[in-house]
């Protein structure tokens, strides 16, 4: 039997002694309301048909998963709250660390491009590759082999037949071959946290490379340089 079924028989009979109405419109009740309501239902209970056992122990599970719902709702919102106030803590921790995401592109503005840092769990021979907004492949670009670390790398703007590019926005990928012959993931390094910032849309995070990083977009963190 539901909250609404209950309220309702009850009212039949606390209208007939005109006390004790229990008001419940859209049918939700709390844990107070949820006792109350079962008690009026006992104290109103036609004594030639009492309520049946079984049908009380339901009620009265009802009432125990209601309030353990309710604890539980507490609980987690609880925890999400000291979250919260641990966050500018966590953040601050950023400072002075490494750290690197999926970002891949960089713009090109006359004689100043943007570097791509990235990190390598061991040695590895890199190659880069350059691609226009059309998905065009514009440059290639072998760095040979590198040692394991973080690492800097600087587009000179110049296409495969040696042409400066136009200015704008392009995407660079980094492939990774260890000395056996395994490709591994490279991850992008956006430099050095140097500041932590609090804005309405979040926390970001500042690096020495002039970047601004959102904290969800950061996949792993760095201790030291490349």
């Amino acid at each position: 039997m539901d909250v609404a079924t209950i309220a309702n028989s009850v009212n039949e009979v606390s209208k007939n002694r005109k006390h004790d109405v229990v008001e419940n419109p859209k049918g939700k009740i709390d844990k107070e309301g949820f006792l109350k309501l079962l008690i009026a239902q006992l104290k109103y209970q036609d004594p030639l048909n009492p309520l049946d056992n079984d049908e009380f122990i339901q009620e009265n599970t009802g009432f125990s998963q209601l309030e353990q719902l309710q604890n539980l709702n507490s609980a987690i919102e609880n925890v999400s709250s000291k979250f919260n106030k641990n966050d500018k803590s966590y953040a601050a921790s950023y400072l002075g660390k490494y750290i690197a995401t999926d970002s891949n592109s960089i713009k090109v503005g006359g004689s100043k491009i943007d570097p791509v840092q990235f990190h390598l769990a061991e040695n590895a021979d890199v190659k880069v590759s350059v691609v226009d907004k059309k998905g065009n492949n514009v440059a290639n670009i072998d760095l040979g082999e590198l040692k394991a670390g973080n690492h800097k790398f600087v587009w000179n703007g110049k296409d495969n037949k040696g042409n400066y590019v136009a200015n704008g926005t392009y995407s660079v990928s980094l492939s990774a071959v260890t000395p056996d012959g395994s490709t591994i993931p490279i991850e992008k390094n956006a430099g050095k946290v140097v500041a932590v910032q609090f804005v309405s849309s979040g926390i970001i995070l500042v690096t020495d490379q002039n970047q601004r990083i959102n904290l969800d977009s950061v996949k792993s963190v760095f201790e030291g340089g490349g």
